[in-house]
């Protein structure tokens, strides 16, 4: 009874996310991550409900890791 209706109009409505995230296991080798993370993810964020609280905390963690990851690269290529 909730069976999904999928229309195909033919043309693409959905681009994909060129930038995909990826969280590397080896993050948590870098010294201070796990307190990085808990100051990122403590920082207060807006929203009505508890769901849009935990996205909106959600993507900024995304951002900052993003950001902090390519940071960590450019360190090491010039070490």
């Amino acid at each position: 009874d909730h069976t999904p209706l999928l229309v195909d109009l033919g043309d693409a409505t959905h681009i994909g996310n060129k930038n995909i995230f990826s969280f590397e296991l080896s993050w948590f080798e870098k010294e201070n991550f796990i307190e990085m993370m808990a100051r990122e993810w403590a920082r207060p964020v807006v929203g009505t409900s508890n769901m849009e609280r935990w996205q909106n905390k959600i993507r900024h963690l995304r951002q900052f890791l993003r950001g902090w990851a390519r940071n960590e690269s450019g360190i090491y290529k010039k070490e």
